[in-house]
């Protein structure tokens, strides 16, 4: 007669009972019907899988930095206060504009909380050849402190170059602060961040302060940002990490990349960003008492032109980087360049860049011929009809690896940061993007993305069609995945 295994049995039970309580939280905040559908019966049916997923990759928002962000908001608490004092600074750069560009940039600066400035310079730094020397050089300038903060950093030779610069302006008495995200930096050895540290560096993990279990159901979110601040007098935010490869020394050859270099208003936006960030990583160990006095005064430039920076990411009440896309194509009336890595927009996207495409406006999508990462590369084969229906352009850069993150909107607002267009940088990764309105701005941009057409082909929908049935099955797969790609 066979017994059944208690223990086993047990362990069934309290699959299914952990799916069963997973069944609420999918139900009521995933963001799609679809993804509903999806974790419901994942759940049902295969709960000893689909519940260590869920944990991980089913939560769509970050509470914690939710409410991290809540108390430097309260203006009755230290962090409140100093947000109130870093606002009042810039209200004398405060603009308001009644036309199309004022109006999309104070409708991003409300859902951020942050004023649209006026008073800025802005310099565009193509690749990393311009980007790395300018950066380094305002480092070796510093004279009172540095915020660094990027997604991934490598122990190349580019990574120990960082470093003994950093270790040399911490002996000169130069305070610096320092963020890396854990997962893109996972090969960081640990001997890189003692020596950073034994020499008064201070440098943090994102997530990495808080307890085990903590840190593995927020696997799924990423701080992707990239932004250094000197003095809180320039600032530098783009797609570049700290590595070989930025400087088309890897894998992938010829890396394309930009960056934007910041002086007046805007920096004290990139300091907000990075307090924020930083007060997270800390657990809030470091206060308004103890972190460094940071520089708030504003020496306004005389190009006069208007910037916002816009952080995003899961702790959004408003997703801020997607309703900026979706008003760029909403409000653009002759031109939507869009310039990313990976091109795997949700619905919402989807559906405005098709509306401006029947508007005539002249939409194109700029992306890498080759890939660093194949899901994306494959997901992005299946937009094909959806923007070849509509008359949107999709190209493809041969000359090298295409990362820069840009938006060039009519004549009026050019965007460059941090953020690409799928679902990590729409839901899932902390973003920066610097937002500009400005003339000669938006024509260097456009002359630096004809130059990248220049070099590109243009991908067209029958090329797709005659594509072997294996190969659109693996497309159509992998843009199943696209929710964690």
């Amino acid at each position: 007669m066979l017994i059944p295994d208690e223990p086993y049995l047990g362990f069934a039970a309290l699959c299914h009972i952990a799916g069963a309580f997973c069944l609420i939280p999918a139900l009521l905040h995933t963001r799609t019907p679809q993804g509903t559908i999806a974790w419901l019966i994942s759940l049902l049916a295969f709960p000893y899988i689909a519940v260590p997923f869920y944990l991980i990759l089913g939560r769509r928002t970050f509470s914690g930095y939710v409410e991290t962000r809540r108390r430097q908001t309260d203006s009755e608490s230290p962090w409140g206060e100093l947000t109130d004092k870093i606002t009042n600074c810039m209200k004398p750069y405060a603009i308001r504009s009644a036309d199309t560009a004022g109006e999309i940039m104070q409708t991003l600066g409300d859902i951020v909380r942050l004023p649209v400035c006026r008073g800025n310079s802005c310099q565009l730094l193509i690749d990393a050849d311009n980007a790395f020397p300018r950066i380094y050089d305002a480092i070796k300038k510093a004279e009172r402190y540095i915020l660094i903060e990027f997604f991934i950093i490598k122990n190349d030779s580019v990574g120990r170059n960082l470093k003994n610069l950093l270790i040399e302006r911490a002996r000169d008495g130069i305070h610096i602060y320092m963020l890396y995200d854990e997962i893109g930096s996972h090969k960081l050895p640990p001997g890189y961040i003692s020596a950073l540290r034994k020499e008064g560096v201070k440098i943090e993990p994102f997530n990495g302060k808080r307890h085990f279990l903590s840190n593995v159901l927020r696997l799924n979110f990423r701080n992707h940002r990239k932004l250094v601040v000197v003095d809180g007098s320039t600032a530098f935010i783009g797609g570049m990490n700290i590595g070989r490869e930025y400087l088309g020394k890897g894998a992938l050859g010829y890396w394309r990349d930009t960056f934007i270099q910041l002086h007046g208003p805007s920096v004290q936006q990139t300091q907000i960003s990075f307090l924020e960030d930083w007060n997270w990583a800390t657990m809030s160990k470091s206060t308004p008492s103890t972190f460094p006095r940071l520089c708030w005064d504003i020496t306004p430039q005389p190009e006069d032109k208007t910037v916002l920076v816009l952080p995003s990411g899961p702790a959004d009440v408003i997703p801020a980087w997607k309703t900026t896309i979706i008003a760029l194509a909403n409000r653009a009336t002759h031109r939507l360049w869009i310039s990313t890595p990976y091109f795997v927009p949700d619905e919402g996207v989807m559906s405005a860049l098709q509306a401006a495409a029947l508007r005539n406006v002249d939409v194109r999508i700029l992306r890498p011929e080759r890939a660093d990462h194949i899901l994306v590369k494959l997901s992005s084969f299946t937009f094909l009809r959806d923007l070849d229906t509509y008359g949107i352009q999709l190209w493809a850069y041969k000359k090298g690896f295409l990362h820069q993150k840009v938006i060039l909107m009519d004549d009026d607002i050019a965007t460059v940061g941090t953020a690409n267009l799928d679902n990590r940088s729409l839901a899932l990764n902390f973003e920066l993007t610097a937002i500009v309105r400005d003339p000669g701005v938006c024509a260097e941009v456009q002359a630096m993305l004809e130059k990248d057409f220049y070099s590109s082909v243009r991908e067209s929908l029958e090329d797709y069609n005659k594509k072997s049935l294996g190969f659109k099955m693996l497309c159509n797969l992998a843009r199943l995945m696209a929710p964690v790609q």
